[in-house]
């Protein structure tokens, strides 16, 4: 029996096993649980999977939509909790210049 070599044992989702990685539906990656939970982000009230938004109880599902979906896009929270502060990257965008703002000529 041939042996495989290291880095090639992938799981359904293409993560490499023998690297620690595991497939995580919730996040749609490859994530090493002991860095990584494979969990709904606290505070999130409604969650999109990337296909369905879903409403979070207690940090588990509650009703979805159900619709079918031929892509899948990035999974992420859509509502959070209040006072919650987000974790989404923050976008810094050029200062818009308004050319007819200033001293009139």
């Amino acid at each position: 029996m041939p042996v495989k070599p290291i880095g090639s044992d992938y799981d359904v989702g293409g993560c490499i096993i023998s690297a620690g990685y595991s497939w995580c539906d919730i996040l749609g990656r490859c994530v090493r649980e002991w860095i990584n939970a494979c969990e709904y982000p606290q505070n999130c009230l409604t969650f999109y999977d990337g296909c369905n938004t879903c409403n979070l109880v207690n940090g588990e599902l509650g009703a979805c939509t159900e619709m079918m979906c031929f892509t899948r896009n990035n999974p992420e929270c859509v509502v959070w909790a209040p006072n919650t502060i987000s974790t989404m990257p923050v976008i810094d965008y050029a200062p818009v210049i308004n050319p007819f703002i200033g001293d009139g000529h």
